[in-house]
Order: C-alpha cells, then structure tokens, then sequence
C-alpha cells in the first residue's frame, strides 16, 4: 500500500504541470453547474404548460399539489441533477487516459514498468490519482448546485423534490463506484492504445447507463427513490470492484515494456 501511495504523489506531482489537461478536467463541471442553474431558473419564469405532461410528471408521487409551474421546475430539476452523476466518469476519464499513455510520451512508462512495483499497487496509485480529483470536483459542483438551487427555486417543495428521492444517496454512495468503474476501464485500454483520445472514446460507453436512467426517469419508466438508488449503489460498487479486478488482470506490463519500447 506504501509504493500506491508514492505513486500517487509521483501522479499529482505531474498533474500539477498540465495546465491544458486542468482546463480540459475543469471546464466540463463548471459548465454542467451552470446550465442547470439558469435552466431551472428559465423554468420558473418561461412556465411550459407541456412539462406537466411528460411522463416524469405524471409517475412522480412527489409531484403531487404542485402547480404546473413548480412542477415544471421540480421535473427539470431533477433531470438535471442527472448531470452530477456524469462528472465522476468525465473527470476522471480524462486524468485516466493520460495515466498510461502520457507516461508512454513523456518517456517515463519504462523505468515506471521495470520498477519493484506490483501491479495492483501500480494501477490503485493511478486509480486514485483520478479517483480523488473527480469525487473533490463531482462533490463541489453539487454543493454549488445545491446551494445555488435555493435562490432560484420557486418553493421550498420544489427545492425538497429536486433534491429528494435518491439524488442524495446515488451523488454520495454511487459516485465513488462510477468513478472507479471509468478510472479502471481508462487505464485497462490505456494500456492497449498510443492515443489518450482513443482510451476516453472508448471508455465513454460506461457513461450509456446513467444516460439511459436519465431518459427512464424523463419517459416516467422509473422513479429513483432512495431504496431503487442504494440498490443501484451496491450494484455499482460489485461492478466497480470487478473492473479493477479485471483491470490488474489485462495489464500486461512485459507486452507493454516490449511492444512500446520496441
């Protein structure tokens, strides 16, 4: 556990240097903040009689006694509370990809390879290297949301709705499974490509899953209530769990020593 924890320090120490990779990391958050915000307040002051017949509306409990007005902001509140689900794969996807790829550019993959260093500890380093940055950020930008959400809500029901259900546990317990999830797909195909840009595309297909409950919960198909989310939770960290598993299983250091310092 030791040699993990050098190998974050070394990790951080060199992400200190990237600023172009800190604008990429940053300015995705910050826009999937605002862009709530300033929807939910759209809402509240442009009503759309036709948001209280979607099929969010219409399945919600929790919609109930609301105006059509509230609920147009309860439902689009809480469609874009969806989007602090997504920052724990972007994030870290885009640290990750840089992880074994970039110290394949910078020239520094072999000595890291033929160091005394097992592979579990050398893949937890870099995990965490990803993992802490996107949970500080993930957590962050919903604070800022939440705290935000205040001002430009219409009551506080719809405050409580939006913020309701399993928002709270998936954001809290399902974030650091999704990240980890992203970060170990990430550095399994880091290891078998040369371009970063090609590790994130193809690491992105795990972000099809919270797209797809983003549009079940929009159609009304399912309401994410705090039992449905800390299921979804526990599922989500097995996966995780075995992602790293299977992660440590297909880096081949030897086959990468060799096929990129050929």
């Amino acid at each position: 556990m030791r040699k993990a924890l050098i190998i974050l320090q070394k990790e951080w120490l060199e992400l200190r240097s990237e600023r172009t990779l800190w604008m990429t990391i940053l300015i995705p958050p910050l826009l999937l903040t605002i862009l709530p915000i300033v929807s939910v307040y759209l809402i509240g002051v442009t009503p759309d009689e036709d948001t209280a017949q979607i099929g969010a509306a219409i399945a919600d409990p929790s919609l109930a006694g609301l105006s059509e007005i509230e609920v147009g902001q309860a439902v689009m509140g809480k469609q874009f509370g969806f989007m602090f689900l997504l920052m724990p794969l972007l994030v870290p996807s885009v640290i990750a990809s840089y992880s074994i790829v970039g110290e394949k550019m910078r020239r520094t993959l072999e000595p890291l390879l033929a160091a005394p260093v097992k592979t579990w500890e050398l893949l937890l380093g870099k995990c965490l290297a990803s993992l802490i940055p996107a949970l500080i950020i993930s957590w962050g930008a919903a604070l800022i949301f939440v705290l935000a959400l205040r001002l430009v809500v219409l009551s506080d029901q719809v405050y409580q709705v939006i913020l309701g259900g399993g928002w709270w546990v998936l954001l809290l317990l399902g974030s650091p499974s999704l990240a980890l999830l992203m970060v170990a797909a990430t550095v399994a195909i880091s290891g078998r490509v040369n371009d970063p840009r090609t590790a994130q595309q193809v690491a992105a297909v795990v972000v099809v899953p919270i797209l797809a409950l983003f549009v079940a919960q929009l159609l009304g198909v399912v309401v994410l209530t705090p039992l449905l989310a800390f299921i979804a939770s526990v599922a989500l960290a097995f996966l995780a769990a075995l992602a790293f598993a299977g992660a440590i299983a297909l880096f081949d250091r030897e086959n990468i020593l060799t096929r990129w310092t050929s």
